[in-house]
């Protein structure tokens, strides 16, 4: 199977399309953001060192990051499993090291998915965004085929549902057009290498999905 990078502007739903290809293909998930927590959790020296590092407010070095990824990707092809990275590359030195990184594990089957959304579509998704603080189902009172029945209420377990308190209008503007600076420079890196795929990310999830899935096996 074809191996993927994730690469998507807020609330364009990544996470819940890696989840379908998690659950259908059996894809090892690999989140930078996961890693780093996980060595932090390890209590190694280099997990003490990251907790610093972002107890301090700083971000934590690429050269670190890439550590943990290429370890992680390491154990995942010593699996025979396909991946999926979601949250690295989000600037371009980034981008060129991770092929550097793939080069030297051999990886070339691989695509680089961009999950496009424009910045209406994406809002509307997170102001709407309601969480479920007991089950954890999410939906959205914006977005009609994402409402629950009741509103206000879960679908499944009946408790009232939460939005999320940095889910505001200003936060969302400087996430999204942070990320539209940065991403430009990434898309055109991948494009010169022929790895790129523009994917549709304001269809519902299951459309979505059959788009991607297109790519699993590299026919198309």
């Amino acid at each position: 199977m074809r191996n993927f990078v994730f690469i998507a502007p807020p609330a364009a739903g990544k996470g819940t399309q890696s989840k379908f290809l998690v659950e259908k293909y059996g894809y090892s998930h690999i989140s930078t953001g996961d890693l780093l927590r996980e060595e932090v959790a390890k209590n190694s020296d280099l997990g003490i060192q990251i907790n610093e590092i972002i107890s301090s407010g700083k971000l934590v070095d690429d050269n670190i990051v890439l550590t943990l990824l290429k370890n992680k990707l390491t154990s995942v092809l010593e699996e025979n499993k396909a991946f999926i990275i979601d949250g690295f590359p989000r600037t371009p030195n980034q981008a060129e090291m991770l092929t550097k990184c793939f080069n030297d594990l051999n990886v070339d089957n691989y695509q680089v998915i961009y999950m496009n959304l424009d910045y209406e579509e994406a809002k509307k998704r997170v102001l709407g965004r309601l969480i479920c603080p007991n089950c954890g189902k999410s939906f959205n009172d914006l977005v009609e085929s994402l409402m629950p029945k009741v509103s206000g209420i879960c679908d499944s377990c009946s408790s009232n549902l939460e939005k999320r308190s940095d889910d505001t209008e200003e936060t969302f503007k400087d996430r999204f057009d942070t990320y539209i600076n940065n991403v430009e420079p990434i898309l055109n890196y991948y494009n010169d290498l022929n790895k790129l795929i523009n994917v549709d990310a304001s269809k519902n999830a299951e459309d979505i999905f059959k788009n991607i899935e297109t790519y699993v096996t590299g026919v198309k």
